[in-house]
């Protein structure tokens, strides 16, 4: 399932708060029930990770198939080969959670939005999402406001990690669709990110992946 040179993040199962706690690796070799990686290395500070025998894990990594695949794991071993290697255990397929078959993890969600516009066209206004990936957002319209049918709007929104991190996005929007559901008040906007930093676009798709992987162990 998991190939021999794919990236694996990890995140720790059990932290303080406020503890920055994910890594990512590499797997380099597989054998039976073990998961062969590389040192886990820190996303925010390239630091290798310290780590005690039976540290639990949540994973995570893209399949052959696009897909995201998240299981829990366990560091059981530590050895030093030709290079320093960690050994976790692989739960099986069958306790894989597979997450979306998707460019970007989607997920519905309502984090703080505001809109703006960069010439004026409309008077800005504050909403809540209705959902976000790494490569767009869908919000609501409040009454009394209005978006243009096509165009860019700028938009600032907040995101808070499992981590206790907050993390304020600024993304260019291209307007996709505004439309009005028949059985609701407000209008929704489709908007895709045309133009936002990538650091800001891997934090949008560690969110979106954190909140699915909650859904999923929660079984909703």
């Amino acid at each position: 399932m998991i190939e021999i040179g794919a990236t694996i993040h990890l995140q720790l199962k059990n932290s303080s708060e406020h503890e920055h706690e994910e890594y990512k690796c590499r797997l380099v070799d597989r054998k039976g029930d073990k998961l062969i990686i590389d040192h886990p290395i820190h996303i925010e500070t390239n630091k290798p990770g310290l780590f005690y025998i039976g540290t639990e894990f949540y994973g995570w990594f893209v399949g052959k198939d696009k897909a995201v695949y998240s299981f829990e794991t366990k560091l059981e071993e530590r050895r030093a080969e030709n290079i320093p290697v960690f050994i976790l255990h692989d739960p099986g397929k069958e306790k894989y959670s597979r997450i979306q078959r998707r460019n970007y993890v989607r997920v519905d969600t309502g984090v703080d939005v505001a809109v703006h516009s960069p010439d004026g066209a409309f008077e800005p206004f504050t909403t809540l999402s209705l959902d976000l990936s790494g490569g767009g957002i869908a919000i609501s319209v409040p009454p009394g406001k209005n978006l243009p049918d096509q165009g860019e709007v700028i938009c600032w929104f907040v995101l808070h990690m499992k981590s206790g991190e907050i993390f304020y996005i600024r993304a260019t929007c291209n307007i996709i669709r505004v439309f009005q559901k028949l059985d609701e008040t407000r209008e929704r906007a489709s908007l895709e990110f045309s133009s936002i930093h990538e650091r800001d676009r891997q934090r949008v798709v560690r969110y979106c992946f954190e909140r699915q992987a909650l859904l999923h162990r929660k079984g909703l």
